[in-house]
C-alpha cells in the first residue's frame, strides 16, 4: 500500500491547553473576526445569571435535592453552557473546557463558567489585538497600491 502524503500548511489557528493540561486542547483562529463577538454574546447572556432561589446546588453544582425540577434545571443549564462554548468555536469544546465538572460549581466564590469566561478572554483578547495590527499593517499595503 502507498504511503499516505500529509498536506502541511499553517492554517492560522492557535492552541492553549486548558489549566495547563496536554489532553485538553483547544485551537481558534485569531483571524476569525467574529470569535469576539461569540465570546461577548456568552458573555452578555450569562453575565448577570443567577441561580433561582427556588434551586437549591451543591458547591460541585449538583442539585442538593432529588427533585425532578432541580436536576431538570441543572440539565438544561448545562445544555445551554454546552451549545453556548460549542458555539464560540464552532467545535465541540465543552467537555475539554470542563472535563465533568458542571458550569455551576461553585469556585473560590464564583461559578466555574464565569472564571472559563474570564480565562477564555485573557487568551483571545491579545492574539485578536496582534492579528488586527497584523492585518492593518498588510491592508495598508495594498490600498496603498491602488491608490
Amino acid at each position: 500500500m502507498a504511503k499516505m502524503k500529509s498536506l502541511v500548511f499553517d492554517d492560522g489557528y492557535e492552541s492553549f491547553a486548558v489549566n495547563g493540561d496536554l489532553t485538553r486542547v483547544i485551537r481558534f483562529n485569531p483571524a476569525d473576526p467574529e470569535i469576539l463577538n461569540r465570546l461577548l454574546d456568552v458573555r452578555k447572556k450569562f453575565q448577570n445569571y443567577q441561580v433561582p432561589e427556588n434551586i437549591e446546588l451543591n458547591p460541585d453544582g449538583s442539585p442538593k435535592s432529588d427533585l425532578e425540577v432541580d436536576a431538570a434545571y441543572v440539565a438544561e443549564f448545562s445544555n445551554a453552557m454546552r451549545m453556548a462554548f460549542d458555539g464560540i468555536f464552532n467545535s465541540e469544546v465543552y467537555d475539554t473546557i470542563f472535563n465533568g465538572q458542571s458550569p455551576l460549581c461553585i469556585v473560590k466564590g464564583r461559578y466555574l463558567f464565569e472564571r472559563v469566561m474570564e480565562g477564555l478572554f485573557n487568551i483571545i483578547s491579545p492574539a485578536l489585538e496582534t492579528y488586527n495590527k497584523e492585518n492593518k499593517k498588510k491592508m495598508g499595503k495594498y490600498l496603498r497600491d491602488l491608490s
